[in-house]
C-alpha cells in the first residue's frame, strides 16, 4: 500500500490509466462524484478507495462489498486490537489500518479527489473495522500481523510440509524449493488450516509457513 501513496483519486477508477473516454463515461455515470477538475488527471494511473485495496488483493469489490464479505465486523472503538492491514470502514469509504502512532490510529486510503492516496490519522467518523476475506493474515513473532494475498511473492520456511487434500499432504517440502521465490495463486482453508496454492509448484502450503517478499502492507 505504501507504494501507492500519491496516486490520484478519481471515483470509479481501479488503479488504471485515466483516458478521456473513461473520464467522460465516469462523469456521465456518477455525476458530481467525479469532479470537473479530475480531467487534469487524464493520462495518469488513478484509483478510488475500493480500487486501491482491490489492486492489492486482485479481487474487485466496492467499499460495501468488502464489508458484506467480512466474516466478523468490529466497532471502530476497538481498532487498537486490529492487526495491521485490517480494513477500516464508514458508509461509502474504506481504507487500510497501518497501526497506532502516538496513541492515534493511522490508515492509508484513496481519500478523495482533493487528497489522492495518502496516509492520515483515522477520522472519528469511521464506524467499523474487519479483516478482508481476500487476504490471509499471519501473526509474526513480534505479534504484528502480516498479510498473504493472491499475487504476493513468497518463500517457504525451512521444515515446512505440503498442504492441500492430496496424498502429498504432510510430506516435507523438498529442499530445492525452500527459499525459492513463488507466487500465491489461490487462498483457501483445507482441513481447518489457512493455505495458499503456489503457482510455480502447483501445491498448497500453510500460510503460516510463508514469508512475504517485496511487498508492503
Amino acid at each position: 500500500m505504501k507504494s501507492k501513496l500519491g496516486v490520484p483519486y478519481v471515483y470509479g477508477m481501479k488503479m488504471e490509466i485515466l483516458v478521456k473516454e473513461k473520464f467522460n463515461l465516469l462523469k456521465k455515470t456518477y455525476s458530481t462524484l467525479v469532479w470537473d477538475s479530475d480531467a487534469s488527471k487524464i493520462g495518469k494511473v488513478c484509483c478510488d478507495c475500493s480500487g486501491l485495496i482491490s489492486s492489492y488483493t486482485g479481487i474487485f469489490r466496492n467499499s460495501s462489498g468488502f464489508k458484506t464479505a467480512a466474516k466478523q465486523i468490529y466497532p471502530i472503538k476497538t481498532i487498537g486490537e486490529a492487526p495491521i492491514g485490517a480494513l477500516v470502514w464508514k458508509d461509502g469509504h474504506i481504507g487500510v489500518y497501518t497501526g497506532m502512532e502516538g496513541g492515534a490510529a493511522y490508515y492509508i486510503a484513496a481519500d478523495g479527489s482533493a487528497y489522492g492516496c495518502r496516509k492520515n490519522k483515522l477520522p472519528s467518523n469511521f464506524t467499523h473495522w474487519f479483516l478482508s476475506t481476500d487476504i490471509a493474515y499471519v501473526e509474526t513473532s513480534d505479534n504484528v500481523a502480516g498479510a498473504i494475498s493472491i499475487g504476493n511473492f513468497v518463500t517457504i520456511k525451512k521444515g515446512s510440509v505440503y498442504g492441500g487434500l492430496a496424498d502429498t499432504r504432510g510430506k516435507p517440502v523438498s529442499e530445492p524449493i525452500i527459499g525459492r521465490e513463488l507466487t500465491v495463486g489461490m487462498l483457501d482453508t483445507n482441513n481447518g488450516v489457512p493455505e495458499a496454492k503456489l503457482i510455480e509448484i502447483s501445491s498448497w502450503v500453510a500460510v503460516s509457513s510463508l514469508i512475504n517478499v517485496k511487498r508492503q502492507i
